[in-house]
Formats: C-alpha cells, structure tokens, sequence
C-alpha cells in the first residue's frame, strides 16, 4: 500500500510538538518542584502567615481608617488628622466606567480567575529565578493589589509575594468579583493625600464618583498605578498619556465603543480642584503626633542611638532614623490612631500667655514668613508625673513651626548642671570644690571679663563662671560628660562636640527645649531620667490600646549627685549674687540655670520646683544678637510669670534629702576636715 508522504509529514510535526510541549510541562514542573524544594519552609510559613491573617478580615477591614485623634488629659479632641473626606462608597454609588478601566488595565481575566493569574505567577517565577532572586515582581491581579494594599507592607520579598498569593486565593473563595473590586477601589492612593475613589473624584474634579465621566474615570484608573508620576497636578501630560492607556485597553476588551473611545481621548484634562480643609497643627498637636511616632518606633524595636564616634556612622544613623520615622508618621497622619496625652489646655494657655507678653516689646516681622522675628519656646513637666503637661513652639498658635522640640539651639551655660558639674560630682566632687577661675590660653572667658581666683564649683555656679566649667569637664574628659548627655537622649550631640568648649555650651548643632526639659527634671527627679512625653497611650480603630506608656525611668545620677546640684541650682536664684536672684516665686523652693550665648544670640532659664520643671528659650530663628538678652531677662522673667501662676495655691514644698547625703567640716580650701571650721557643706556617701 502507497503511504501519502504529506500524511506522514503532519505525523511528524504533530509529534514533534506533542514531545517538545510535554518536555517543556515536564521541565516547568521540574523547575516549580525544585523552587518548592529550595523555598519549603518560607511557602509553608506564608502560608500559615495567610490564613492566620484571613481569619481576622471582617467586613470593616477593608475601610480605611478615618481620621486620627489627640485628646488632653481629660480626654477632651485637642486636635483631629488627617480630616481628608475620605469616605467608602459601594461599588453600585462609582460609576461603571472606573470598574472597566480597572479590569481592563490591571487585570482582563479577573473575573473568570480564582484571585491569581498562574500564567502570570509562572511567569513571574521564571523571571525571578533567571535573574537570580532579584525579580519579585508581576503578576499581581486586582484581588493581589487588594491584598498588598490593605492587608500586607510594600516590600519585594519572596516571603511576603507568597503570603500575598495564599491571601488572594483564600479572599477570591471569600467574596464575590464586586465586593473585591469595591475593596479595591476604596483603597487605591491616588495621590495629593486621596484614598479611595470617592475621595479622589471630589478632589481632582469636584464630583462624586457616581458622576465620572469616562474620560475621568480613565485618569483616575491610570493613575493609582504611580500617583507620583502620573499627577495631573504635576504632570498633565505623563497623566494624559496613561489615560489613553487605560481608553486603549478598555476598547480592546469592548468595554466602551469606538465612538466612545474617539470622544474620550479628544477630551483636554480639566480639572476643578476641591481643597481639603485641614485642621492647622498648633504645638500640642504636633509635639503628640512626635511623641506618638517616637513611641511606637521604640516599641517596635527600632535602636535609638546618641553618640556616635564619628560623622560617617552618624550620617548612617540619620538615614535609617529619617526613613523610619517618616513611615510611622505617614501611618499615624493616615488616620485611625486615638491619642491620649497628658496635656493641659489650662496650663498651655498660661505658658503661650507668659511667652507672648514675655516678649511683646519685639513688634518686628519677618518679610520673608510674616512671623515675629523675635522667638521662642517653653516646655513644662508634671513632676509628680514626668509628663509634659504644657508645651508652646513659638509666638502666637498660628505658627506651626514648633521651635520646643524641632529647633536646636546653643545652649550656654545652661548645659553646665547635666554636663559639666553632675557628672563631676558622680567622680568625687563636691560643691565646696575648689577650681582656679584664671585666664586660659584659648580658653573661654566670664562674661564680665573678669577673673576670681581659687572658688568653689557652688560659687562658680552661683556666678555662672565659664572658666571653672571649661576646667571641669576637661578634668573629668568630655566624653564622660557627653555620654551622660546621650543616656537622656540629647539628639543633637556630633563628634566633634568631644571638646571642652562644650561646657559652656559650644555644641556643632545644639539642644532643644524639650530636651533641656528632660535634663533638668532629671535633677528634679532624684537623678532618674525618664524620656519627656506627652502620650499616655495609643488606641488604634477605636478598639485596641496598641501602646501604654509606662513611664520607666533609668538612673542617670544618683540621688546625691542630683541633690548636691539642686541645691546649688537654688542658690542661682536665692542669692542675692546668683545670676537668677529676680526670678524668685513667692511662696516655693525653686532651683535652676540661666543660659545666655555669644553675642546674646539665645537666651535660656531652665528652672524647677518640687512641683515643675520649666524650660524657656528666646531668639531669633537665624541667630542673630539681641540687646539685653540674657538667661535672667526674656527667659526668666517668662519662667517667673507661668511658675507663679501654676504654683497658685500649692503649698511650699522643698525637695527631699537622699539618704546618702551626709555634711562635714570644710578647711578654707574646700576639702572634709575632723576640725571646727565654722563652716560645713554636703557631700555622698557614694
């Protein structure tokens, strides 16, 4: 029998195929078995790690939070975030035409697919393994995004793409195609602080959702896919450009006629711009929004670090503290956050009255800002407590620059008591200690130019002399004395500030308010530093408190040590010689430091009773010198009008001897002699 050649060839080629289509299934299943072999345990892990998370969706997960709440100390709203109108629709209030831009350019298959397209995942595998491990991405259907964007981070792991697969699977079994697709476009970023689609159509056009155009819906479609890119804000016309993206592909699906598509693409981009009205921070707000992020930064883990040995480290350590601190901050501006403080509305109102009356003689106004020129900061702290319970940032509340904790400021000789003299008492020093005050070649001066001789660290204080501090901390070594500095996070320390001009106050970048606040309460508090903060606790969707302030304090001094400075701190104002002797209050004990810069560019008092601790700056934004500004002027006389108004009616309260103080007989030199000298002073035990 003849056999047809043509047969025989169709025979051929049909094998050939069958062969080379079954070695081709044979090597992507040898291929995927080996990728499950080498990743077993991290497929297993983010499958365990998605059904736990399935368990918890319920229907409120997929609605944003809403806006963020500070409450004061009587759980009264200081101040509401994030008030940007977001607000959930169903997918039967958004018009058609953004559910078929969507399905058309993200995702053509998703509505015969079970919430992965495995095409595309096996495609995505194979790039990642080709490349090495270094592709994780593609892939992603409508149900992944949803995933990725509600209910998992951005990162481009293999461990966190696998947990977003199992989580699809697991949600498309869950919901149906429209509940997905309404879970989608409530949460898609749109850009300008928009989420959801509702939101996004009242920013950028005016209108509800329900009321897009197609030629809108399309913009709003193509943009969630980069909103930094395609901003029709920023760049009308890469927006444009991905708009007829997005018209293409719902043509090509049938979504939209040609006619349709025609009259869309030839449609200029108009936008009507809806401006947001955003609740203006004042400084409670932001000093607890700061207090918040810095909390739940700790209580993840995150590693503070003050001291460092050389700029490249902490360069490196500024880079990682920025990107963290930027993301928990976005997270709690993003809404969903019940912030309860120890903040004192009472108590703020006296201290933003104390400061602007304080300084009510400066009328200037900065052209460049419309601010006063002349400016400053106060922090107040509960003692019994160590919460902050009044802070002001600046002149009037419409400034929202808060100087209290973001502005770092040469300090003067208000650094001396937490890093000159405390820690030399924690060495064996005493206050009756006798240092040379005497010129010292490229050495600081007193401010009067003159010079006394043998006198005690008491006396030096008292006096504010810079010669014995600078002799101080030289003898004690700097580092010794920045390193207690860094135990009560003091931020701004660099290390070139490893040098004895430190002692009075020469620093590369400086302190802030807040900072000085927690040095000198530390005095206040026996020696124990506790971190100032105004947050008690942190609620999250109204429901579960996410963090609870437990107020921890470390030892920093000891109780001597701090005693020993305090009462020479009450001798700066009790004496009639001491540089704060106007700054008494009627009727309480009170310690503290003036601290007045070079060319009088930053005046500070930093002060306390058994009751408060109080801290007060003045200056100028651009350090610029200013006449009769002194620790014991603006500053001071600001600390003595809010002091004496908060202590009103308190009864005098002294601050309580450790145990560890014990009082000798002193020679004319200042040392411990067994001998009657007529005159005694404190010193530890320790």
């Amino acid at each position: 029998m003849k056999v047809n050649k043509k047969d025989g060839r169709v025979k051929r080629i049909f094998k050939f195929i069958a062969i080379f289509l079954l070695a081709m299934l044979v090597l992507i299943t040898c291929v995927l078995g080996g990728v499950y072999l080498k990743y077993r345990t991290t497929i297993d892990s983010a499958r365990e790690e998605a059904l736990t998370k399935e368990k918890g969706v319920n229907d409120t997960t997929f609605k944003r939070a809403g806006s963020s709440v500070i409450l004061d100390k009587d759980n009264n709203q200081i101040a509401r975030i994030n008030n940007n109108n977001y607000e959930y629709k169903s997918l039967a209030e958004v018009s058609d035409y953004v559910s078929q831009g969507y399905i058309a350019v993200e995702d053509k298959n998703f509505m015969s697919e079970g919430g992965i397209d495995y095409i595309e995942t096996i495609k995505a595998t194979l790039l990642y393994i080709k490349n090495g491990g270094k592709a994780t991405v593609g892939g992603s259907t409508i149900t992944q995004q949803v995933v990725k964007n509600v209910l998992l981070t951005q990162d481009k792991t293999v461990s966190r793409k696998l947990t977003e697969i199992f989580l699809a699977l697991e949600l498309s079994k869950r919901y149906t195609k429209a509940q997905v697709l309404e879970f989608y476009v409530n949460n898609c970023y749109y850009g300008e602080g928009c989420y959801g689609i509702e939101n996004a159509a009242q920013y950028y056009f005016s209108k509800s959702a329900s009321k897009l155009t197609l030629a809108e819906a399309a913009t709003l479609c193509g943009m969630s896919n980069n909103p930094s890119i395609f901003n029709p804000i920023a760049n009308p016309e890469k927006t444009t450009q991905r708009r007829d993206i997005v018209l293409n592909a719902m043509l090509e699906q049938a979504e939209i006629s040609q006619a349709q598509y025609d009259e869309a693409k030839n449609t200029t981009l108009k936008l009507t711009i809806q401006k947001i009205s955003v609740t203006p921070e004042n400084y409670m707000t932001s000093y607890a929004i700061d207090c918040t992020v810095r909390a739940l930064m700790e209580q993840d883990d995150f590693q503070f670090q003050y001291i460092f040995n050389t700029d490249a480290e902490r360069q490196v350590y500024e880079d990682m503290y920025k990107g963290a601190y930027f993301q928990y901050d976005k997270n709690v501006r993003n809404g969903g956050y019940t912030i309860h403080t120890s903040l004192d509305v009472s108590k703020q109102k006296l201290l933003q009255a104390a400061l602007d009356n304080g300084l009510g003689d400066f009328t200037d106004v900065s052209p460049t800002n419309n601010k006063y020129s002349m400016q400053g900061a106060a922090v107040s702290i509960d003692n019994k407590t160590g919460y902050v319970v009044a802070i002001v940032g600046g002149r009037g509340e419409a400034d929202i620059y808060n100087r209290a904790f973001l502005s770092f400021r040469q300090p003067g000789s208000s650094i001396k008591p937490v890093l000159d003299y405390t820690p030399a008492f924690e060495l064996g020093y005493h206050p009756m200690s006798i240092i040379t005050d005497q010129f010292i070649p490229n050495g600081p001066k007193n401010d009067d130019n003159q010079f006394y001789g043998p006198v005690t660290i008491r006396w030096a204080t008292e006096m504010s002399l810079n010669t014995v501090a600078y002799q101080v901390l030289t003898k004690i070594k700097p580092i010794t004395g920045l390193a207690y500095l860094g135990k009560m996070q003091y931020a701004g320390i660099h290390p070139e500030d490893n040098n004895s001009i430190a002692s009075i106050g020469g620093f590369t970048e400086g302190v802030s308010p807040v900072e000085q606040a927690g040095g000198y309460y530390t005095l206040a508090n026996a020696g124990y530093y506790v971190q100032p903060s105004c947050v008690t606790s942190v609620d999250y969707l109204g429901q579960n408190t996410i963090y609870k302030n437990n107020r921890q304090g470390k030892l920093v001094y000891s109780p001597e040590s701090a005693y020993m400075m305090t009462d020479i701190l009450k001798g700066v104002i009790s004496t009639d010689y001491g540089t704060g002797h106007d700054l008494k209050i009627d009727g309480q004990i009170v310690a503290g430091k003036t601290g007045t810069t070079e060319d009088r560019k930053d005046g500070w008092f930093c002060g306390y009773s058994a009751y408060y601790t109080t801290v007060v700056w003045c200056g100028y934004d651009i350090p610029t010198s200013v006449d009769n500004l002194f620790g014991s002027s603006y500053p001071g006389h600001i600390w003595q009008d809010y002091m004496t108004r908060i202590h009103d009616g308190l009864p005098e309260a002294d601050f309580p001897e450790p145990p560890g103080i014990i009082f000798k007989n002193i020679d004319w030199q200042g040392n411990p002699t067994e001998m009657d000298t007529g005159s005694q002073d404190m010193f530890s035990d320790h």
